[in-house]
């Protein structure tokens, strides 16, 4: 996961270039639902996908969770679902007691659940108020989103659904990470990798920055989706490629022109699995050694799979 940076009045002026009214109309939906107390819209009459645009170009047209690239506006709007970060109609408590008794089942496919600390409880009112609300969004692919996100949101304090105050919704601690605008943690500073497996950067398995990087880890699995590995074994191996010839000052320029480019193309926003290229370029750097180890077991990755 990568930030995607915006501020409110950057993020409303784009929704409003995308559809005029939307914002205002979104309002009135908001205290129909706070008089209401309850999120009561029918699927037809919701209009988020309005500005899902916005999103997709924001983020690049990638999943904001598993940073996989899917179609661009102009084709590619079914691939792209707009994410509630925080559920709108109902929560239900994650993990469930059929993850937790299907871990223990397959111990080679351990999930390390049940955690040793709370996840939060169920809560069947859900977030009402932030149904239009713009910081509630993301674009994300369907596997993110309807297999794994769902209706669950873990915390790790007392849930707060009946409101809309974004200080008192940080109080609930959420686990997982939201990666657009600059309110919440810079998930790259939260989750690092390993090679081409994601790790919590925190060490301290007990601080609240290693748990959440671990249940984002987790909650979208990220580190055995077998597509995701594979993309990021062919990053891997593309980058140290570039390192390699940058590394040589034997290099002809125009080679090295090409490498550079390649290194730019792949460290950049718009690329997939950006924050896995960023954290294996800085490994090249400071530890061309284990490095190259890595490039060579992503090779075989690709070569057995």
């Amino acid at each position: 996961m990568i930030r995607y940076a915006i501020s409110a009045a950057e993020l409303e002026a784009a929704i409003e270039k995308e559809k005029e009214g939307w914002l205002a109309k979104a309002k009135l939906k908001t205290e129909a639902f706070r008089a209401a107390k309850k999120f009561n819209e029918t699927d037809s009459q919701n209009t988020w996908s309005q500005i899902k645009p916005v999103f997709m170009k924001l983020q690049h047209d990638k999943c904001a969770f598993c940073e996989r690239k899917l179609g661009a506006v102009m084709f590619g709007k079914g691939e792209h679902d707009v994410e509630h970060f925080r559920p709108k109609r109902r929560v239900i408590a994650w993990p469930t007691a059929k993850m937790i008794e299907e871990d223990e089942k397959n111990p080679a496919d351990k999930r390390r659940f049940p955690y040793a600390f709370k996840t939060g409880t169920s809560d069947p009112s859900g977030y009402y108020l932030l149904a239009y609300s713009i910081f509630n969004y993301a674009t994300s692919c369907k596997s993110c989103n309807s297999s794994l996100k769902s209706d669950y949101f873990p915390v790790a304090a007392k849930r707060q659904t009946a409101t809309d105050d974004p200080a008192t919704l940080k109080t609930e601690k959420p686990f997982l990470i939201y990666p657009v605008g600059n309110a919440d943690d810079d998930p790259e500073e939260l989750i690092t990798y390993f090679g081409f497996l994601p790790v919590p950067k925190n060490t301290s398995t007990s601080s609240f920055q290693h748990r959440r990087a671990r249940v984002t880890i987790d909650f979208f699995r990220l580190d055995d989706r077998e597509d995701l590995l594979r993309i990021r074994a062919e990053v891997i191996t593309k980058i140290w490629l570039a390192f390699d010839i940058l590394s040589d000052s034997q290099t002809p320029p125009d080679r090295r022109r090409k490498a550079e480019r390649i290194l730019k193309l792949a460290l950049a926003d718009k690329s997939e699995q950006t924050a896995c290229a960023r954290a294996f370029h800085k490994l090249c750097q400071t530890n061309p050694t284990q490095a190259r180890q890595f490039n060579d077991l992503a090779e075989q990755y690709l070569d057995n799979n």
